[in-house]
């Protein structure tokens, strides 16, 4: 098709950089002290686990895996106190055990269903 694939990958890392960059100037403008003990490995496991929950394909996805992340051990936390991170993890793995494309997969699948059954009936 005479697309560069090379170029247009080394531009998108490129950007994609430029704006961690800014967004971890301001964080250290922000905090006014960085070290490597500030992002702990556990944050980057809880990123990856939010982008597997909503799913990777689209921006709503990683809003969706977000919420996720962010709520579901307050919920766990409630219903046990003595074991919230099993809890974490139970729902964690029933969730990627329904879901195997995330939540968007399941929206996009339930939206492929809906038009199916419009079609069908549009057709009767």
């Amino acid at each position: 098709m005479g697309i560069d694939i090379a170029l247009y990958k080394s531009l998108t890392f490129g950007v994609s950089a430029m704006y961690t960059g800014i967004a971890g100037g301001l964080g250290a403008l922000l905090s006014a002290y960085v070290s490597p003990d500030s992002f702990p490995v556990f944050l980057s496991i809880k990123f990856l686990v939010g982008s597997v929950v909503g799913g990777i394909r689209s921006i709503s996805g990683a809003f969706i895996g977000a919420l996720f992340i962010e709520f579901t051990p307050n919920f766990a936390d409630q219903i046990s106190k003595a074991a919230p991170d099993a809890i974490f993890g139970i729902v964690l793995i029933a969730l990627m055990y329904l879901m195997p494309r995330g939540a968007m997969g399941l929206f996009d699948f339930i939206g492929v269903q809906l038009r199916r059954v419009a079609v069908a009936r549009r057709e009767n």
